[in-house]
């Protein structure tokens, strides 16, 4: 078994992964060089079976690829490809295995609703149902795909990681602090917001909740741990809710003992938008999650929140339901708050962590079957 790895980008957090990928399996990796918007990437050319960078440019919605005639080879026997039905190169790819009888996988989001347009919904069986199969990044979306015509056998949920390995001894190490105390100079208990600043992550919010919970006589402080992108409003809120005290923008951090250390021990980590990696990377170390009930907007992490066990949901876009879900895990007795961080750490382990994906990709992979 040769396996061609076909993707869009080297993504900085997919690092592991794609390492881990590298030293299971008999693999090369060829990546598109652009995304076309800010995403931090990775130096793929140390990577065990880089091959190249595939120089991409964009016409219209669509991203074309130079430099894929080495793709095309009889000696893959499989290709993973990013699921985007946007990227040309992907078709061909496509094309060739079916033609020549090689497997081809995609690790998609998949389709995520079922009132598709009917051009669209054309594509996405064009593009998803000649597939050998979908490592899907999660089993909300698997709904949606087995209605556009996917057979479920062929779905296999893979979740998303980050550093597990690294993050799991940063873990080990940590023990509870006063990072807090010594910063607030209180005893509130404190909320953490980890990832950039944005309208579409609606953080304002937040300001909002500690806003209503302080009227109920609940105050709290809030470290933001991130760069403020487009959400002016933010940090006029902080003033109109006389906040300054208890807010503290900690701005960007990419050392992550230092965010380990900050996640481990807040209270509780919100993030009322869509909630994406942040989820992965606080219950990691062991801190719930509270985010909106709009599963169909989510990114798929928010599956990795049990509700009441490991986070809450809240009605999208109520702040007085936002509150009363941030409110139960700020006063956590110390047995209480300990079992919350064994249930967050046993479903990364489980399910959102490296060595789980690697073990999705074997049983696939490796199956007779295939």
């Amino acid at each position: 078994m040769k396996i061609c790895c076909v993707f869009n980008y080297n993504s900085h957090y997919r690092e592991p992964i794609y390492k881990s990928i590298s030293e299971n399996f008999d693999c090369d990796f060829y990546f598109g060089d652009n995304v076309f918007t800010p995403i931090k990437s990775f130096d793929a050319t140390g990577l065990k079976g880089f091959r190249r960078y595939l120089k991409a440019r964009r016409t219209g919605k669509i991203i074309f690829h130079s430099g894929i005639r080495k793709i095309f080879s009889l000696k893959y026997t499989h290709y993973i490809i990013t699921g985007e039905d946007l990227i040309f190169t992907n078709w061909l790819i496509i094309l060739f295995a079916k033609l020549t009888g090689r497997k081809v996988y995609a690790w998609a989001h998949g389709v995520k609703s079922d009132k598709l347009k009917l051009k669209t919904k054309i594509v996405q069986k064009m593009f998803f149902l000649p597939l050998d199969g979908v490592f899907m990044y999660n089993e909300y979306f698997c709904k949606y795909m087995t209605k556009l015509g996917c057979k479920k056998e062929k779905l296999h949920v893979i979740h998303n990681s980050l550093d597990t390995d690294r993050q799991t001894d940063i873990y080990n190490s940590l023990s509870p602090g006063d990072i807090y105390k010594r910063h607030f100079g209180n005893y509130n208990p404190t909320m953490i917001y980890i990832g950039r600043i944005q309208k579409i992550k609606k953080t304002a919010m937040i300001l909002e909740a500690m806003h209503e919970l302080a009227q109920q006589g609940i105050m709290t402080n809030l470290v933001v741990v991130g760069k403020n992108i487009d959400d002016n409003e933010f940090e006029q809120k902080i003033a109109e809710y006389g906040l300054e005290q208890n807010v503290w923008l900690y701005g960007p951090c990419f050392d992550e003992e230092k965010n380990s250390e900050l996640i481990y021990n807040a209270d509780v980590c919100v993030s009322p938008g869509n909630v994406g990696l942040t989820s992965i990377h606080s219950l990691t170390y062991g801190t719930p999650v509270v985010t909106n009930n709009n599963f169909n907007t989510q990114m798929p992490e928010f599956e990795a929140i049990t509700d009441g066990v490991t986070g809450s949901f809240f009605i999208e876009d109520d702040i007085h339901s936002l509150a009363e879900s941030i409110k139960p895990w700020l006063s956590q007795p110390a047995d209480k708050r300990e079992e919350t961080r064994n249930a967050a750490r046993a479903e990364i382990e489980k399910s959102w962590s490296v060595q789980s994906q690697i073990e999705v990709l074997k049983s696939v992979l490796h199956s007779p079957k295939e």
